[in-house]
């Protein structure tokens, strides 16, 4: 049976290079994994066998674990991780932390116990350090910092791109919703801010709404319908809002007080969930790539698993996504 090794050897690279290349890691070069797959195919080497999985000791499970998925983003981002895994011969064990940080210690020590082969987490808030450090399995952390395998996506940069937005559609008059404070990981108030002041202009309205981000919550309605109580809903033009349910609170406060988005106010959001596609008008937002997160999660873990446990950080970019709700130029 052709192993690794064997691919390794007759391409005259390292095991890692290999579990790289079959992992898609974006760090290879386009010619070496031309390389390295001519003697895959070659050798007829098959990934995931399962005599493999058997000789290793390995379960051929993955499990996730997600901080809270009533989140639409983690759910859209769970979908694609799954999909992901299947290619590569894994199945997933879902796990589900509901912000509660001793559920999040219970699932991770659930896949322990179930001998999982890797684990790609999303941790709750600043990443439990003596957690995660305690994991002898590869681990995958999303959008947050750890000393294993990491996958960043800049929620600064997707700041600075709405605040090139709303420039260059000419608003003078911006505000925002959302935390202030920077979480791990999160610093879409510093992008938004320092991007505006290279443009000469300052944030003129901040509404605080640290509330979690389900469509059940009602709590960030009720403190921006608070805010246009004491304020004039028209005088800020353009509101760049943390997620796209509160974007779409910031609208629904707006038409009832009968301003019209986008023609007497924009809004754009963040984290393009199908909440975005589905809203009237449509929702421009920040898009995390979904895909490419998935396909990196998996890679890394699957790297992790063949024996690279280095640690290792994958920046990937968000982009904008421009709709109607922001359509109007001044």
């Amino acid at each position: 049976m052709v192993t690794m090794e064997d691919v390794a050897k007759a391409a005259n690279v390292s095991r890692a290079t290999v579990s790289r290349v079959l992992s898609n890691h974006p760090s290879i070069k386009m010619e070496t994994r031309s390389h390295v797959m001519y003697w895959v195919k070659k050798l007829g080497y098959e990934p995931n066998q399962v005599a493999q999985s058997l000789a290793g000791n390995r379960t051929n499970i993955i499990g996730v674990l997600f901080s809270d998925l009533s989140n639409p983003l983690y759910a859209s981002l769970m979908t694609a991780i799954v999909h992901e895994a299947e290619i590569y011969g894994y199945s997933v064990i879902l796990g589900d932390a509901q912000r509660d940080r001793a559920r999040e210690a219970n699932i991770i020590n659930g896949f322990k116990r179930r001998k999982v082969d890797g684990i790609i987490v999303r941790p709750i808030g600043t990443p439990n350090r003596k957690l995660y450090s305690g994991i002898s399995v590869p681990l995958v952390s999303l959008f947050k910092l750890t000393d294993k395998k990491n996958i960043i996506i800049s929620s600064e940069e997707g700041g600075m791109q709405v605040a090139r937005h709303f420039c260059e559609l000419g608003h003078r008059n911006v505000g925002y919703i959302g935390p202030l404070r920077s979480l791990a990981g999160n610093n879409k108030l510093e992008g938004f801010r320092d991007e505006l002041e290279k443009n000469g202009l300052k944030i003129k309205a901040i509404v605080e709404c640290s509330q979690h981000e389900t469509a059940e919550n009602q709590k960030a309605y009720e403190i921006i319908d608070q805010y246009f109580e004491s304020h004039d809903p028209s005088k800020i033009t353009a509101w760049f809002a943390h997620s796209d349910i509160a974007a779409s609170d910031v609208i629904k406060a707006l038409v009832e007080r009968g301003i019209s988005v986008p023609k007497d106010v924009i809004v754009c959001g963040y984290n393009n969930t199908l909440l975005a596609k589905k809203m009237i008008p449509t929702l421009t937002s920040v898009a995390s790539p979904i895909e490419e997160i998935a396909k990196n999660a998996v890679g890394l873990v699957i790297q992790g698993i063949e024996g690279d446990l280095e640690e290792e950080v994958v920046n990937l970019s968000p982009r904008l996504v421009i709709r109607e709700s922001t359509s109007s130029l001044l």
